[in-house]
């Protein structure tokens, strides 16, 4: 019994100075590597949008001093993504965020005494982006004062999918119809597609491809359809491309909530559009087909209304 109790002094004794000891290699890393989505509130012209990036500190004890963490931009890993996943279809490429939107208050972030968090702050203003084109910001941890940065692969490395959202963009369920506007509706099997994202143009305003337009076709830009929101519940439709003859017919919106069933804290809001259009299909020019679109699209976003509205303007998760 004796021996018994002795040993059981040792192991806890063991195991207590265990825990105080670092059991991992400490390393630092992005709070998400590889490509990040992330969804920010559009603002109106020279609004600021403040955007933390997450970085942390791994291992199993406390960190007992400031750590300093600088970044730098990593324009091979974009390029690289950019073949691997598109090869040949370079319309497709991310492109590198344009220097004009965003700007940093510093390269480098620091992760707290007592804490293995730290944050990155971009500055983004993102008046007059085109997202007909995706963009990315790609950054990697290039030095830290403490520590070195993660030897994983890829967590040393972030690439930013920046994706402004407002109130009238995401992904609508479409209920309407594609016909071609030269013969009977009787004689023909119209054209349809279940779905269609819409992207921002400005506060009020988005943007969609006209009729069935794939939304990675090469000619995509050539169908671009932009949707301004009014406050009298209309919706003007404008094409910057005379070649496809676009001509608005009807536009109207209406707005409902309703709070979810099952999670009361959870406000779906519905806004359901109703568009008819008419335009060309140019992908033979030679010989145009003239199309005719009706119906309506449903949008449905769903908010938290126990969480501030300014915290759900940008969602990245540490």
């Amino acid at each position: 019994m004796k021996y018994l109790y002795l040993f059981l002094v040792i192991v806890l004794c063991a195991c207590n100075k265990e825990w105080e000891e670092e059991l991992f290699t400490k390393y630092v890393a992005f709070g998400k590597n590889g490509v990040v989505q992330v969804y920010v509130k559009y603002k109106e012209q020279g609004g600021n949008i403040p955007l933390k990036i997450p970085l942390v500190l791994s291992g199993s004890t406390d960190n007992n001093m400031d750590v300093n963490v600088t970044v730098a931009l990593d324009k091979d890993t974009l390029e690289n993504l950019n073949f691997d996943r598109f090869r040949l279809r370079q319309d497709l490429y991310f492109k590198e965020f344009p220097a004009e939107f965003y700007s940093f208050k510093t390269l480098t972030a620091t992760i707290p005494k007592g804490s293995n968090t730290g944050h990155l702050t971009i500055d983004l203003k993102l008046d007059g982006i085109d997202l007909v084109n995706k963009y990315i910001l790609p950054l990697e941890i290039v030095a830290t004062s403490r520590y070195s940065p993660s030897v994983l692969k890829h967590y040393k490395k972030a690439l930013i999918s920046i994706i402004p959202f407002n109130n009238f963009s995401g992904r609508y369920s479409v209920a309407g119809a594609v016909w071609d506007r030269t013969r009977s509706e009787n004689g023909q099997t119209a054209l349809t597609t279940p779905y269609r994202n819409t992207w921002v143009v400005n506060e009020n305003s988005v943007f969609f491809y006209a009729g069935v337009t794939e939304e990675e076709a090469i000619d995509r830009a050539g169908y671009k359809i932009s949707a301004r929101f009014n406050q009298d519940s209309t919706v003007t439709l404008t094409s910057g491309n005379p070649a496809i003859n676009f001509a608005q017919q009807k536009g109207t919106y209406t707005i409902s909530k309703r709070m979810d069933e099952v999670q009361p804290y959870l406000e779906k809001t519905y806004t359901t559009v109703y568009l008819e259009y008419h335009y060309d299909d140019i992908t033979n020019p030679a010989f145009p087909l003239k199309y005719r679109f009706a119906g309506s699209m449903v949008l449905e976003k769903i908010k938290n209304i126990q969480i501030p509205e300014e915290e759900q303007q940008v969602q990245i998760p540490d």
